[in-house]
């Protein structure tokens, strides 16, 4: 199942009105430049668990990816991500999973 590509839209002087998305059940992907974030807003009426995807690895051994909740009618802010969350594809791509789509949508913004 493909993640759902992100692309970072960009904050400006004027303002910013940002589009959102509903994320596919495997989650989402963006290319990080260190300076994205991740608008994550949960209307559904379950807490939703978000895992930032770690892409590097210790001494041969992976590291767990930290985890964080956004409960129910809420929303939060992910980022901005280092490099230690960029997947080992050469092309700074991070991912999120996250635990339940229904009622969620996010957007990618960078600064």
């Amino acid at each position: 199942m493909a993640r759902t590509a992100l692309t970072p839209q960009q904050f400006t002087t004027l303002g910013l009105a940002p589009t959102y998305v509903t994320p596919d059940a495997a989650g989402v992907s963006f290319k990080s430049s260190g300076k994205q974030m991740l608008h994550v807003k949960n209307a559904s009426g379950s807490s939703i668990t978000v895992t930032l995807k770690i892409g590097k690895t210790v001494q041969g051994q992976a590291v767990t990816a930290p985890t964080a909740t956004v409960a129910a009618g809420a929303d939060k802010f992910f980022g901005p991500f280092a490099d230690d969350f960029e997947q080992p594809d050469g092309k700074d791509t991070i991912f999120v999973d996250i635990s339940a789509v229904t009622s969620v949508t996010v957007a990618c913004l960078t600064l």
